[in-house]
């Protein structure tokens, strides 16, 4: 059992640096979709690129403590900077992807592409 659940998730090998943001990656009939947790990022200060079958995620860090005298007495939440990077388990259309940045959530929505088979006459000669 744990062997077939290692192999369904071989597409989910990430690379990253820094922090690790969480991400939830599901499809549907028509798109496959990547849920990231950033609470707290600015959407200007975060990329997302898609390279070959593999999509990028970075961010860069927001320094709350540079703008102010600002002295932590604890500090438990990540702010520094992200890089995160997931191969595509499926053939999409990165042309038509979108992205929005709603309540700390990036979620970014890729639609699939259908396969068709063609099929080819072959000729006699």
């Amino acid at each position: 059992m744990v062997h077939n659940t290692v192999r369904e998730l071989k597409f989910y090998f990430s690379r990253e640096t820094a922090e690790e943001p969480l991400v939830d990656i599901y499809e549907t009939d028509d798109d496959l979709v990547l849920k990231v947790d950033l609470p707290g990022r600015d959407p200007d200060r975060i990329s997302v690129k898609v390279v070959d079958d593999t999509v990028v995620l970075e961010g860069s860090a927001c320094d709350e403590a540079a703008a102010g005298a600002i002295r932590y007495l604890c500090m438990e939440r990540r702010r520094g900077g992200f890089r995160r990077s997931i191969s595509m388990p499926v053939r999409v259309d990165v042309h038509a992807a979108r992205a929005f940045y709603s309540a700390g959530v990036l979620t970014v929505t890729f639609p699939k592409i259908k396969e068709r088979v063609v099929r080819i006459e072959i000729e006699r000669r």
